[in-house]
């Protein structure tokens, strides 16, 4: 990698510069204890500390320039700095870091298909069915989300639904190198609210859905969807594709400023779904756009989230001149670890896992299996500690209100006392007196009874924590597996 010199990166920023004019930077990091030689350190402020603070070992680590805020220079003022550091002083480093990034790593998706999703649900099915869809017609392709960093089959570490500004463009430079000619990430309203995609340009982003999730980070529904709406502006995209089956989809049309596509099942909509055979029951399913007309027979995946998710996919592939037989079929075929997963069956007894962790992406997945199946439903569910507390009683409500029999358990109760979030989501399930409900505290333990109940045609679902390997309780991160435990059981006793 070329070096970028600190006058060029200041005079993009407008910073202030002090310190070593003349030093260059070869990267960019937000992480002390990861900084390698001649990367520059952002050191910027932080929910509990700010990142001032760690400047010293970031210098002892090799960097060789600073950018922070003037609270930042007001701290390591106090440092005795060497004079071959650059410090670059700007009033909101954060707003400023993606551009940074993209200078010092090249532009990497200069020559690069680059596709962005968001939505509170469906953003990690949608960017999986481009990705894999990418892949079957011999492109080489990279995806970025919550499931994981993937380059063309080969997995990379990463740690959030989107990535940090430093790290984000490190990976991009990455495919770049690796070959990639397209990228599909999802981009969640948090990271837009925190300008960690600030600097990219997108060649086409999706909207799915918008409900009633991360109100503790947001504070409220129409505060959430403005961050989201950020996407759909000129400073990040150049088209969109747009669901409308939400008044939230509806509203988003109303507000972009940007080329878009509508994508649903009601109204009129510029790409129309349309079930086949007109029955509840049909997996046939036809996709009516303005330059084609799709129709795929079944999804792997079920419920109608999915057939949303799938047009959205393919909507967006044919936007960017990427459609054909191969790509209805990968569509149709992909399959997504924790998302409406079939992990086995036992007899005529179904067992899914899925992620679904809000009310309404509850209803949509439990609905999908009533359709399906004729069997009771069996619904596991919990919540996460130390998020938004005012979903749980609806998260309840819902389960209870589509299932035969619902286990209260723990998701990732984090500092929380699990028994107060069992407590809320119960308070819900106590709206519908029609379900017979069982409380336990431990996971596994109620995962193996759901199991035990389950006969003749049942379908069991267990929702919350999906492709997730770990269980999150006071600090510690407990390896668990919700497709392990049910995959044990299938061997065990199947």
């Amino acid at each position: 990698m070329s070096s970028t010199s600190v006058v060029e990166i200041a005079s993009l920023i407008g910073a202030g510069l002090s310190g070593n004019p003349s030093g260059v930077v070869n990267g960019v990091s937000l992480d002390s204890t990861r900084i390698a030689e001649k990367e520059l350190f952002a050191a910027l402020p932080g929910r509990s500390v700010h990142g001032a603070r760690f400047v010293g070992e970031a210098i002892q680590r090799g960097a060789s320039a600073i950018l922070t805020d003037p609270a930042g220079i007001q701290l390591i003022s106090e440092l005795d700095i060497p004079r071959t550091i650059a410090i670059l002083e700007v009033e909101d480093p954060r707003v400023c870091l993606g551009d940074v990034c993209k200078l010092v790593y090249g532009d990497p998706t200069s020559n690069i298909i680059v596709i962005g999703v968001t939505g509170t649900n469906g953003k990690s099915t949608t960017t999986s069915m481009i990705y894999q869809a990418a892949r079957a017609i011999g492109m080489s392709a990279g995806l970025i989300g919550t499931l994981a960093t993937l380059i063309d089959g080969e997995e990379v570490v990463s740690t959030r639904t989107t990535p940090e500004a430093p790290d984000l463009f490190r990976t991009l430079a990455r495919m770049r190198t690796a070959g990639v000619k397209i990228i599909t990430m999802e981009v969640s309203s948090i990271a837009l609210s925190e300008h960690r995609v600030n600097g990219l340009q997108f060649d086409c982003v999706a909207f799915t859905n918008l409900s009633h999730d991360h109100l503790d980070y947001h504070g409220s529904m129409d505060e959430y969807f403005a961050a989201k709406a950020q996407l759909f502006t000129p400073k990040f995209a150049r088209f969109a594709l747009i669901c409308t089956d939400s008044s939230w989809g509806v509203e988003l049309c109303k507000k972009a400023t940007i080329p878009f596509e509508s994508v649903g099942t009601l109204g009129s909509p510029d790409w129309k779904i349309s079930r086949g055979n007109n029955t509840p029951s049909s997996s046939s399913w036809t996709i009516s756009g303005p330059r084609e007309e799709i129709t795929f027979d079944s999804l792997a995946l079920p419920g109608k989230i999915n057939v949303l998710n799938a047009a959205i996919a393919l909507s967006v592939l044919d936007h960017v001149g990427i459609r054909g037989n191969n790509v209805v079929q990968a569509i149709s075929k992909a399959t997504v670890p924790g998302r409406g997963e079939l992990v086995g069956k036992r007899g005529d007894v179904s067992f899914f896992v899925d992620y679904a962790h809000s009310p309404e992406s509850i209803e949509e997945f439990l609905t999908g299996l009533k359709n399906q199946f004729s069997g009771r439903v069996i619904t596991v569910l919990g919540a996460g500690g130390d998020r938004d507390t005012s979903k749980r009683a609806a998260m309840g409500r819902v389960s209870a209100s589509l299932s035969d029999i619902v286990i209260v358990t723990d998701d990732n109760p984090r500092s929380e006392d699990p028994g107060e979030i069992r407590k809320q989501i119960l308070e819900g399930v106590a709206e519908c007196p029609g379900s017979h409900v069982v409380e336990i505290g431990d996971r596994r333990t109620a995962i193996t009874r759901a199991w035990e109940l389950a006969d003749g045609r049942d379908v069991v679902a267990i929702l919350g924590k999906g492709h997730e390997r770990g269980q999150e309780v006071m600090g510690r991160t407990i390896a668990f597996s919700d497709v392990d435990v049910v995959s044990e059981l299938l061997g065990e006793k199947g």
